[in-house]
């Protein structure tokens, strides 16, 4: 009969200690998903930080060759309308076509 009283004397005075323990375990499981959270969103706003530098590097890079296309767009139909032009020489065409190095269409000539 010692033993029964016993046991549950202990079972009562161990109830409180099992709920404590219970909540200390979701308390502590609540913690470690928190960070896990938290360390992925950090390490995801590092990516969006470094793509939104990337897309700006490009919109960038995508300028610069908008503006040598629209550049070259324009020498070629300025050389279409002088190849056009009635009574041109082709030593003018030449002249037109040379690039500052000294050749023509990357020919020295």
């Amino acid at each position: 009969m010692a033993g029964i009283i016993t046991t549950l004397v202990g079972g009562l005075f161990n109830r409180p200690r099992t709920r404590a323990d219970a909540v200390s375990l979701l308390t502590d499981s609540a913690l470690k998903q928190v960070n896990e959270l938290q360390e992925r969103t950090a390490e995801a706003e590092r990516e969006a930080v470094a793509a939104r530098a990337e897309a700006a590097q490009a919109r960038q890079q995508m300028r610069e060759l908008t503006g040598e296309i629209d550049a070259a767009v324009a020498t070629l139909r300025s050389w279409r309308a002088a190849i056009l032009t009635p009574g041109i020489e082709i030593d003018q065409l030449r002249v037109m076509v040379r690039d500052p190095g000294g050749t023509i269409n990357g020919r020295h000539l």
